[in-house]
């Protein structure tokens, strides 16, 4: 199987509450940075992603946010895929990428960070077979690549 080889390219931070005018309908992803009784403050608290926009889809969390004792900050990002090096730009917005590209890469930023808020999508990562993500931009504390290896029977032969 050829790996296909995805950018996330992310921007911000935002405050929470100051969010709304640097969401644009191609991000599909997202990453909340808040205080943890445990981790500290400005840490990775949640990793999510969107098919209907990310100014939709980050209301449905203002009930745990606003009870957040310190402040909250976004993180957005556009996924595109990467066909040739020398064509590469990791400089720059991608249009709204398809379902299974963004699953892909939510699948392998949860499973690599293991942020303390995400539960449900920390068994995701057979969505990510095949996948390598680099993560551009404003990365803040997100690895620089991820990537997911499969060995299927010939594990170890």
């Amino acid at each position: 199987m050829a790996e296909q080889i995805l950018d996330a390219f992310w921007e911000g931070p935002f405050e929470w509450t100051e969010r709304e005018p640097y969401l644009k309908p191609e991000h599909v992803l997202y990453a909340l940075y808040g205080a943890h009784h445990v981790y500290g403050r400005d840490v990775l608290l949640y990793i999510g992603r969107t098919a209907k926009g990310a100014a939709r889809r980050l209301t449905t969390h203002t009930g745990w946010v606003e009870e957040e004792y310190d402040v909250m900050n976004v993180r957005v990002a556009s996924v595109g895929e990467i066909s040739s090096w020398a064509g590469w730009d990791d400089n720059e917005r991608y249009p709204k990428a398809p379902e299974n590209l963004v699953a892909a890469a939510e699948a392998l930023l949860i499973y690599a960070h293991q942020p303390a808020y995400n539960r449900a999508g920390k068994e995701s990562l057979p969505a990510a077979k095949g996948f390598r993500l680099f993560n551009t931009g404003m990365i803040g504390t997100l690895l620089p690549e991820i990537s997911y290896r499969y060995h299927d029977d010939e594990w170890g032969a």
